[in-house]
């Protein structure tokens, strides 16, 4: 297995079996992931800067499963930034997590065995304090056109209530509707929003959405996963790859393409960067566009919405 020392920002970096084959049917190899990580981290990094998060590992070669690597793993250079962290849970006490930093570390954790990072919604400095508001969209045996719709029924929704949403492929079946947010709001009310818009989307669509959390009563129906609004969920980054045939991307995508025939597998490791190049980055003022959930809160949809199972 080959190795390869380089300088990256001033960190000397010792990559490791660099020729293995992490996509085999592609031929993806473990180099190639990392120059991908390396082109588009400009893009990437402000999505987990300052961020506690959860490493994505390669998938098992048998099963093609990815375990996830939650805390810190043990042994890492002490530029790679991490932080004691308390579990919500109290019995669970304080764990070190990796703090999303610079391309350094990001690359450094690649090399352990990373395909992608899922950071939190919320930065180290405002752990109470979410800065997104996440819908993810899990179909089980739908049509892809019905998640476009699903997506474009969540944008409408929150557009009543002058919420601005963003929305990206899950880089699997599903996409991703996403809110920056000022660091206004707890995590409670977060999710009372997210459950608000949710129920009122089933009652709009019925027939298309389910809140039942078991996959296998969830055939021809969408799941809006409200679960990623708790504090310590994770939703992988944009322009993360992910464990599925031909490395697919979590590709961000303006809300026009999505009204046209869009599929997740359009977007992997091979084609992502000449995307950017061609036609920018749909997210890349995201966080510029920080907003309040007081007139969705407000609103006596949200005053009548109970926790979700």
């Amino acid at each position: 297995m080959s190795t390869r020392v380089v300088d990256v920002e001033g960190r000397r970096l010792i990559l490791t079996n660099l020729d293995q084959e992490l996509w085999a049917e592609e031929h993806v190899t473990k180099d190639e992931l990392l120059t991908y990580y390396a082109d588009i981290a400009d893009r990437l990094l402000p999505f987990i800067a300052g961020r506690p998060l959860s490493l994505q590992r390669v998938p098992d070669p048998i099963t093609g499963e990815c375990a996830f690597q939650k805390t810190a793993p043990p042994g890492l250079p002490s530029w790679v930034p991490t932080r004691r962290i308390r579990s919500e849970h109290a019995a669970f006490g304080y764990a070190e997590h990796v703090i999303g930093g610079d391309l350094p570390s990001l690359l450094y954790l690649f090399n352990l065995g990373g395909i992608s990072v899922h950071p939190w919604s919320c930065t180290v400095e405002a752990l109470d304090r979410p800065d997104q508001l996440l819908f993810d969209l899990d179909p089980t045996e739908i049509a892809f056109r019905e998640v476009r719709n699903a997506a474009m029924l969540l944008r409408d929704l929150l557009a009543h209530y002058r919420i601005r949403s963003w929305v990206k492929t899950s880089g699997g079946r599903g996409l991703h509707v996403m809110v920056p947010l000022a660091t206004v709001h707890s995590f409670e009310q977060v999710r009372t929003a997210a459950e608000a818009v949710t129920r009122m989307a089933r009652t709009r669509e019925p027939r298309l959405f389910t809140l039942d959390m078991r996959r296998a009563r969830r055939r021809g129906k969408i799941l809006i996963d409200v679960h990623r609004n708790h504090r310590g969920a994770t939703l992988v980054s944009p322009y993360g790859v992910r464990e599925y045939a031909a490395a697919t991307v979590s590709t961000p995508v303006e809300w026009p393409e999505l009204e046209r025939a869009l599929y997740p597998e359009d977007f992997h490791l091979r084609n992502v960067r000449e995307r950017l190049a061609r036609t920018g980055d749909p997210m890349a003022a995201f966080f510029a566009h920080p907003q309040s959930l007081a007139p969705l809160l407000e609103s006596g949809r949200a005053r009548r919405a109970r926790p979700m199972a």
